[in-house]
């Protein structure tokens, strides 16, 4: 046992030493001058950041001066700089340059375009016929590129199983595309772990897998300012038997999907206020062909009423004339899908999904 030491305390000794002797500067400078992340001040939506042309497109909301904004938040690659400084107040009515320069002083010069929404914005992609392969990836994603406004849990879903959220063709039309979205069954050794059963999600936000902690890989909600009254979409939804718990024990229950609209104000991250709440959850639908539904948002506190599950969790309200920063809609095929529980194979068919005003 001492020998054992003695030969660790030699080996640390030596790669301390190594470490001492190599200089800071061994690997050069870095030559990196990525813009990674930007938003503007009133933006609405993701930044779309195109890096072989440098070039980067941003939405701001209608009540936006553009002859004053500012960056709100900045990611750059490591070491780089930016110039003019974040803080620095410019006029987006033409667009404007950036200049990042690499801690070994390459350049690169990135160009800003702000678009002006208008006063009664849609999100992008909201008829769901424009999906992409992601780089490395066997699924689609809804949207052109990585930039969209809308994620899925497929990468999270495909470690075990298939992806579960998927592009359909309406009817066999080969021109009308629906988003398909699936409550699979991921396997015995998910089980294990309780989270055998993994409902379909189709959501505005991210999705970066944390395999640690399963449910903080979601990350809700995108830039939004605007106040639309209700919204709509055309579904259909089949209720997928057996319903299964986490560990994949048979229970008694009926699923049912969930599709609902969360306007929130995160001026304070650490106090988010819910603006408003339009839900809709149901059960198995009839017919072949799609359903209309439109749902109502509610402004300010919901009261007793309404179902616990559809207030906020940290139980704070704004009111009906506070502005909104951010808006969340989620399609989910299974309504306890954050408990891991859902029917095999119940599936969500959404179609056109918009925003009334």
């Amino acid at each position: 046992m001492k020998r054992i030491f003695c030969y660790s305390v030699l080996t640390l000794s030596l790669l301390f030493l190594i470490i001492a002797c190599v200089d800071e500067n061994h690997f050069g400078a870095s030559d990196k001058n990525d813009i990674r992340y930007i938003t503007l001040q009133n933006q609405s939506g993701f930044s779309e950041i195109n890096k072989e042309t440098k070039e980067i497109k941003i939405t701001v909301d209608t009540n936006a001066d553009v002859t004053k904004l500012a960056i709100d938040s900045l990611a750059l690659s490591t070491f780089a700089t930016l110039s003019p400084v974040k803080e620095t107040v410019r006029d987006f009515t033409s667009p404007q340059t950036y200049t990042v320069t690499a801690e070994n002083g390459n350049k690169a010069i990135y160009t800003v375009i702000v678009t002006q929404e208008g006063s009664n914005p849609q999100l992008e992609n909201s008829a769901f016929d424009d999906w992409y392969t992601p780089s490395g990836k066997a699924y689609k994603q809804p949207g052109l590129n990585d930039n969209t406004i809308w994620a899925t849990a497929n990468d999270g879903t495909t470690t075990t199983s298939a992806a579960n959220v998927t592009t359909y063709p309406y009817l066999n039309t080969g021109t009308d595309y629906v988003a398909q979205i699936i409550t699979k069954d991921l396997g015995s050794v998910s089980g294990i772990v309780g989270q055998r059963m993994g409902s379909g999600t189709l959501f505005t936000g991210k999705f970066v897998l944390n395999v640690s902690n399963p449910p903080a890989s979601t990350q809700f909600g995108i830039p939004f300012t605007a106040k639309p009254k209700s919204f709509s979409a055309e579904i259909k939804y089949t209720a997928g038997t057996p319903y299964q718990d986490g560990k994949g024990k048979v229970m008694d229950k009926t699923d049912q999907a969930d599709i609902y609209v969360i306007l929130e104000n995160r001026d304070n991250p650490n106090a988010i206020k819910r603006i408003a709440t339009g839900w809709h959850r149901t059960g198995t639908t009839t017919g072949i062909n799609l359903q209309n539904i439109s749902v109502n948002l509610t402004y300010g506190t919901l009261d007793s009423s309404y179902p616990d599950y559809q207030k906020p969790g940290n139980g704070l309200y704004g009111s009906a004339t506070d502005k909104p920063t951010h808006i969340i809609v989620v399609f989910a095929s299974s309504a306890d899908g954050i408990l891991y529980e859902g029917g095999v194979n119940s599936t969500l068919y959404v179609n056109n999904f918009k925003l009334q005003y």
